[in-house]
């Protein structure tokens, strides 16, 4: 904005600019607003949520959730991933709003969102169609919220998922922990 706000200002008194040319850069100018204002929205919306975040952990760890309220944060926290890598997040809630969790909400959205961005690495840089989907069902028999990440990547090796729980087993070489240790308590 500020480049094309000087190249208008240097644009008044140059005779060789032509009124098309200032209507040129004016709707530069607001091709650039509309995308201010969409960016602007984002963080916002991921201020918001951070916030939330914070104000529980400095809180109550554990707090009473529905799955639809941590959809919606890890939504937006992974928006940017998503398109950044150019993935689409297929999301499916079975689990009526009634029935909540009781546990550390920031920690469950962690352990999504890394299930995701995993999930989103499994396919390869030429692979067009990457699909992630997240599904919440309740098994009213066993009492039990099931949260599923599925993608349709190239999957692990089968050495790879004899040891998948082990510690220090990875995929990602250098980059990998391998650390799987994950502790979630449910209740509703």
């Amino acid at each position: 904005m500020s480049d094309l706000i000087k190249e208008y200002d240097e644009s008044i008194d140059d005779s060789e600019v032509t009124n098309e040319d200032m209507h040129d850069i004016a709707k530069d100018m607001n091709v650039w607003i509309s995308k201010l204002k969409e960016h602007i929205s984002y963080m916002s919306e991921v201020i918001t949520t951070v916030k939330g975040q914070a104000v529980t952990m400095s809180e109550e760890q554990n707090i009473l959730f529905p799955i639809s309220e941590l959809f919606q944060h890890i939504s937006i926290l992974m928006q940017h991933e998503l398109k950044e890598k150019l993935a689409t997040l297929n999301i499916k809630n079975d689990v009526p709003n009634n029935i909540k969790i009781n546990g550390n909400i920031n920690s469950l959205v962690q352990v999504v969102d890394n299930l995701i961005s995993n999930a989103i690495e499994a396919y390869s840089n030429t692979e067009k169609e990457k699909i992630i989907n997240l599904s919440a069902s309740f098994d009213k028999n066993n009492h039990t919220v099931i949260i599923s990440v599925q993608d349709f990547g190239s999957g692990l090796p089968e050495n790879v998922q004899n040891k998948l729980f082990k510690e220090m087993i990875t995929t990602k070489g250098k980059d990998g922990t391998g650390l799987r240790t994950i502790y979630v308590k449910f209740k509703y």
